[in-house]
């Protein structure tokens, strides 16, 4: 913070400064000694310097040392030293200036360092809880906050959806809804669309999002477009002093972060139209073999369920999702005289029909984006023991994957009436896995399974 007086004090310390100020006091027969606020001599200035009492009391002025309405100090002298508090009041106009410039370059600095390291690492974040932990780890290097959070107002249910909630030490992880009903500030920062600052949350009336317990905090609305999706959020437990440089700061980020807010929603969206896509396409293939009824569905359910139970994360688990429900794929290019044969298929046919991983590649190889699920798709027919097919992988050979779709496929023809036989029980077919353990099954998925059999929901499959 500028300082009137510390600045004078330190530009009196340098030579520089001194040697202009006496060459022209000597110039100009003046003598004159400058003090501080509080008395002390700062500077010894002219062509008698040391005299003391060459000018006798009557002779002796006192002139104050102003800046934007702040006094610096003082310069004692005769009636001509005025000419150097003119030269002094100069000096640290421009010296505020220089400061108020080095300031203004540091700030758009620091704005343009923080906007570069957001917009470089956002591009990662998959979720909105991605993106409110960035935020917080780049605001708090410039603004002082405990906790961040983003709020998106719900239009169907007029309620406020609060994405996500981060303390520093990234404990808190808050996701709720809370109503739309005027009390709090990030409300009426939605309605308004206007960014606030709110130094003290108990004097103002309002209350916190969520509730919770917050001294200060800043709320700038999340818009796209003119249009006010939802609100960026900092808050301190104890009260402190938001500038208005922290709010334009703050406002700034927000914007950027209602773009990428968006940018996650739209995504959101378009995968989930794709997974629909996909899970209609599958169907359709389904359609062509009656017996097989909602198998997919199942087989995504259960494959879904193993992937939790051995503790995938939530991109792994819909890259499995996604393999499992085009695991079939391939059997639009299997003839119908053969995929809808009722008996016992021949060693021709047979043959025919373990193609069809093979052709299943083929198409996906074709659909840009789906790259990554080929495998999953192409091996799911491949045994632990290295006996299966296309192409006679083994154990650590064969894609985690494609594993767990083995497993789930099977369970389901085992369990799924055919023209030809009754589905097996359950427990049957459980049994059936745990004798294949090892062999055709890896072991750690068929105990997976096991683990997740009874919390599987099938019921309207």
């Amino acid at each position: 913070m500028k300082n009137a007086r510390s600045i004078l004090k330190k530009m009196l310390s340098n030579k520089e400064t001194i040697k202009i100020l006496n060459d022209t006091a000597n110039g100009l027969d003046i003598s004159a000694l400058i003090f501080d606020i509080n008395g002390n001599v700062l500077a010894n200035i002219g062509a008698n310097i040391g005299q003391s009492g060459s000018e006798n009391e009557s002779g002796t002025f006192s002139f104050p040392v102003n800046i934007k309405d702040e006094q610096a100090g003082y310069v004692e002298g005769s009636e001509k030293a005025a000419i150097i508090v003119s030269i002094l009041t100069y000096m640290l106009a421009a010296e505020y200036d220089k400061r108020d410039l080095i300031d203004e370059v540091s700030s758009r600095y620091k704005e343009i360092n923080l906007f570069y390291d957001f917009t470089e690492k956002i591009l990662g974040c998959s979720t909105l809880k991605d993106i409110a932990l960035l935020t917080l780890s780049l605001v708090k290097n410039f603004i002082k906050a405990d906790t961040v959070s983003i709020m998106l107002k719900n239009d169907e249910t007029n309620w406020i959806d609060v994405i996500s909630a981060y303390d520093y030490d990234e404990k808190t992880v808050k996701n709720s809804i809370v109503p739309f009903n005027g009390e709090s500030i990030a409300e009426f920062v939605m309605l308004s669309g206007n960014a606030e600052i709110i130094n003290d949350i108990s004097l103002d009336g309002w209350t916190a999002p969520g509730g919770g317990t917050t001294g200060s905090m800043m709320c700038a609305p999340l818009k796209i477009k003119d249009k006010v999706i939802g609100a960026l959020n900092i808050a301190t437990e104890n009260n402190t002093e938001f500038s208005s440089s922290d709010l334009k700061l703050f406002t700034t980020l927000s914007h950027n972060v209602g773009i990428f807010v968006e940018n996650v929603k739209l995504y959101k969206d378009l995968k989930e139209i794709f997974i629909s896509t996909a899970y209609t396409l599958a169907e359709t293939i389904e359609m062509r073999d009656n017996y097989t009824g909602n198998h997919t569905k199942r087989v995504m359910e259960y494959s879904y369920a193993i992937g939790e139970a051995i503790g995938m994360d939530k991109d792994a688990l819909e890259e499995l999702r996604l393999s499992a429900i085009l695991h079939d794929i391939g059997k639009i290019c299997v003839k119908d005289d053969i995929l809808l044969k009722p008996g016992k298929l021949t060693d021709e046919e047979f043959a025919l029909m373990k193609k069809n991983p093979v052709f299943g590649e083929e198409i996906l190889k074709k659909i840009k984006g789906l790259e990554h699920i080929i495998t999953g798709v192409k091996h799911h027919h491949e045994r632990h023991d290295g006996k299966g097919y296309p192409d006679g992988l083994k154990e650590d050979e064969i894609e985690l994957n494609a594993k767990i779709i083995s497993v789930a496929d099977t369970f389901d023809a085992m369990t799924s009436d055919r023209p030809y036989r009754k589905g097996l029980d359950p427990k049957i077919a459980i049994d059936e896995l745990i004798k294949c353990s090892g062999t055709q099954f890896d072991g750690k998925i068929v105990d997976a399974f096991i683990k997740a059999f009874p919390h599987i929901d099938i019921s309207k499959s």
